[in-house]
């Protein structure tokens, strides 16, 4: 006698179908899961940076014979570096987003008030725990034949160092650009942050040529381009 054959009804069907649905989101997700996570684990490392527009305020900094002001294109391109910076996942603190300077009132004194100024801007890289400061700067000479970017660091500063030069072998990569090396210096800022810190001195202003291409947007962002490529590279970001 033949064993009666059990054909599945519509419920056990369904069963079955739910049983194998299941079993498939759970691959799909774990799949989605993994590699989420791969991609997503470079961002998870947050490196915070603090960009210094140079002067500003009651400090001008350099000046050009035609009156351009050096602290305004310090400004601009403290801006245009911290546009750079953070779609790669770093927060980027600005000394000042504006024409103003720290010097309390009653200050007075030449190196007084600068000092005061540098301080301020030292503590609230300091206060924000900040992994490294860039205070970014235009170079002049009297004779204005001077051309070029360089890079400054403390000298008593390993990591400074190392700053120094990553930003600075991107910078000689800009088209024109003279290819100094990074260099020590004793410069108050630099010497006096808890963190690795530079000057960059995007170029001169007192050269009638640079100053020109300085003052060019198309040439600003070849800057803000390497200065940022340079950090990113000290961090070890792609």
């Amino acid at each position: 006698m033949r064993r009666p054959v059990v054909i599945p009804g519509r419920q056990t069907q369904a069963m079955a179908i739910i049983i194998v649905l299941t079993v498939m989101f759970g691959l799909v997700f774990s799949v989605f899961y993994q590699g989420s996570a791969a991609v997503l684990g470079p961002l998870e490392t947050k490196y915070k940076v603090v960009v210094d527009a140079g002067h500003g305020g009651y400090d001008p900094g350099a000046i050009t014979k035609q009156g351009v002001y050096e602290k305004e294109i310090n400004l601009e391109m403290a801006k245009r570096v911290k546009e750079l910076l953070e779609p790669a996942g770093i927060e980027v603190i600005l000394t000042r987003e504006e024409d103003i300077d720290y010097v309390p009132e009653g200050v007075r004194g030449r190196q007084s008030k600068k000092q005061a100024d540098l301080n301020h801007r030292i503590s609230l890289a300091a206060e924000a725990e900040a992994d490294t400061l860039i205070s970014l700067h235009l170079n002049a000479t009297p004779s204005g034949r001077n051309t070029g970017a360089e890079t400054f660091y403390y000298f008593d500063s390993e990591e400074g160092k190392r700053l120094a030069e990553t930003i600075q072998q991107e910078l000689i990569k800009v088209p024109g650009m003279n290819r100094r090396i990074a260099k020590p210096g004793d410069f108050y800022l630099i010497k006096n942050a808890p963190m690795p810190a530079v000057i960059v001195e995007l170029g001169y202003i007192s050269n009638p040529k640079e100053l020109a291409r300085l003052r060019q947007s198309w040439y600003q962002d070849q800057l803000a381009q390497a200065v940022a490529k340079g950090v990113a590279n000290y961090f070890g970001l792609p």
